[in-house]
């Protein structure tokens, strides 16, 4: 079994060494000022997807925030905030926020690590994929709540295959 797909304990390998392997395998931009920080960009279907991952030793805690630049009119603020709370008391393994100064919707998951656990590349490769899934998938819900006539609970509907229109 090769380095690039065993298994990592992570008194061996550096969680976000082994996701700057697995951005070199993907052909995915990402850079990397920090020991325990990466920023990879993966390009999806609607947007392109910005992902920073960071490592806690201290707290044994990976974390990852997928973003996407979003500028909503102001006066459509309210239902986004509202659509966000909805979507985040769905089925998601994460929650979204957004950052109205910064302009960019945030989709934030953890995975905190106790002393038995391991992840192996795939899985962490599937992890980082999920969150740019999960934030594609509700990308048209956000769009159709601040830029179309509907309301949140109806946008809802563009995540789970019931889309009506254009995002």
């Amino acid at each position: 079994m090769t380095r690039a797909t065993s298994i990592i304990f992570l008194d061996e390998t550096h969680p976000i060494d082994a996701l700057e392997l697995i951005a070199h395998e993907e052909n995915w931009e990402f850079a990397r000022d920090d020991d325990n920080e990466i920023i990879v960009s993966i390009d999806g279907g609607w947007k392109k997807y910005t992902v920073c991952a960071s490592w806690n030793e201290s707290r044994k805690l990976f974390k990852t925030i997928c973003t996407f630049g979003m500028m909503p009119p102001r006066k459509k603020l309210v239902k986004l905030y509202e659509t966000i709370n909805l979507v985040n008391s769905s089925d998601v393994d994460g929650s979204f926020t957004y950052d109205n100064t910064e302009q960019l919707m945030n989709y934030n998951t953890n995975i905190l690590f106790s002393d038995e656990l391991i992840i192996s590349n795939t899985e962490l490769r599937d992890w980082i994929k999920s969150s740019v899934e999960t934030a594609e998938k509700f990308y048209p819900t956000f769009q159709k709540s601040c830029w179309g006539e509907v309301m949140p609970k109806d946008a809802m509907s563009a995540a789970f295959g019931k889309i009506a229109g254009h995002a």
